[in-house]
């Protein structure tokens, strides 16, 4: 499969083609004023340069930030133009978990976690956490933006990690220097991190990206390439005061919000079946301003966790709820499996979950009012 990827988030304009995972050409531009001006002229010369033409092109990545607001917008409307034109399969990568596989092509695919940072001013930065297991890459941490102190909760010092990004190591070091001691004097193995924190073009690990998410059929519908936004403009969090989200164990109080507000969330279940499985299970509720927003059900049994559900409130979807709640389980649970049952007609939580690397164990026939559920375990 050949595979044509661009970036153009932030001053390096990029452009790839691969043959399956092999790379074939990559050039790029480090004008970041000139992105929509170098942009096609980059790409026609380098698919010329390798005797190709758009037409034998089968799928196509994309960057789609975070990144420069304008420079995401070239990229992204390039893309979609050659969709609409050409009909070709298109994938959208954030810059986060290309920054990761950049991290694969230099260090190869051994068991690690990687933390991914770009810079988003004012003590703060987007972070995304991802897991390399036996040569593949999972989601391990979903992207968001937090507080550059709080980088150091993601760091487990008993397993190798990479920091990649653009985030000064001087301002990350010392935070890490007092975990480590903390750990050495608990007698406790301590893993050598290394920081990658040169910006680099991402072209190619998003052509890998999109290559590895096509073959695996993680594939949202092309409408949802759209710039990824993790902040919202500064004018809104004025409005809004503090949109920061936490995650708590759900108690008898919040459990009585959910049920006064039944109708802003869409379940499976109905309420019922939520009040009684809440004495028989362990639930987490994700606030913002003080409102819950979402919130998961697990059952422990003997060595293992069950996702028993996991809900969003309507108006807050599409916001990565969901995602920073399977996180949660996956990051805070001991277990040594995680297991859960989706109805196969539902693409986004399938995609979800193998996002984080969850792979197919079976289904089960009609188990959703006649329609079948895979079951999936990570």
């Amino acid at each position: 499969m050949k595979v044509l990827a661009i970036d153009t988030s932030n001053e390096i304009c990029s452009v790839a083609i691969l043959e399956d995972e092999k790379l074939i050409k990559e050039v790029h531009s480090d004008d970041s004023r000139q992105h929509s001006i170098n942009l096609m002229p980059m790409i026609k010369k380098t698919l010329e340069s390798v005797n190709l033409r758009l037409n034998d092109i089968e799928l196509l990545g994309c960057g789609i930030g975070p990144g420069s607001f304008t420079g995401v917008r070239i990229g992204i409307a390039t893309i979609k133009a050659f969709h609409d034109i050409k009909k070709i399969h298109a994938i959208g990568i954030n810059s986060l978990e290309a920054q990761a596989y950049n991290v694969t092509l230099k260090k190869g695919k051994n068991d690690c976690k990687i933390i991914s940072l770009i810079d988003a001013k004012n003590e703060n930065a987007y972070i995304a956490v991802y897991r390399v297991h036996n040569g593949e890459m999972s989601l391990y941490k979903n992207p968001e933006i937090i507080k550059i102190s709080s980088i150091i909760d993601y760091i487990n010092f008993e397993e190798q990690v990479f920091i990649v990004g653009d985030v000064d190591k001087k301002r990350i070091d010392p935070l890490i220097q007092a975990k480590k001691a903390e750990e050495l004097a608990q007698s406790k193995d301590v893993c050598e991190h290394e920081y990658i924190n040169e910006r680099e073009p991402l072209a190619h690990s998003i052509a890998i990206a999109s290559f590895n998410k096509y073959n695996k059929k993680i594939i949202s519908s092309f409408d949802n390439i759209e710039p990824m936004y993790l902040q919202k403009p500064q004018a809104e969090r004025q409005k809004d005061g503090d949109d920061q989200k936490y995650i708590f164990e759900m108690s008898q109080t919040d459990l009585e919000e959910i049920e006064n507000n039944y109708n802003d969330f869409e379940s499976s279940w109905n309420l019922e079946i939520l009040k009684q499985e809440f004495k028989n299970s362990v639930f987490f509720v994700m606030k913002s301003n003080n409102e819950i927003i979402g919130f998961i059900g697990i059952k422990t049994i003997m060595n293992e966790v069950e996702i028993m559900n996991i809900v969003t409130r309507k108006d807050k979807r599409n916001q990565g709820v969901a995602s920073s709640l399977l996180s949660y389980v996956i990051r805070k649970i001991p277990t040594e499996k995680i297991k859960l049952e989706v109805n196969e007609h539902n693409i986004n939580a399938i995609n979800l979950y193998s996002e984080f690397g969850f792979k197919v164990d079976g289904e089960r026939k009609g188990y959703y009012n006649g329609e079948n559920a895979i079951l999936m375990s990570l």
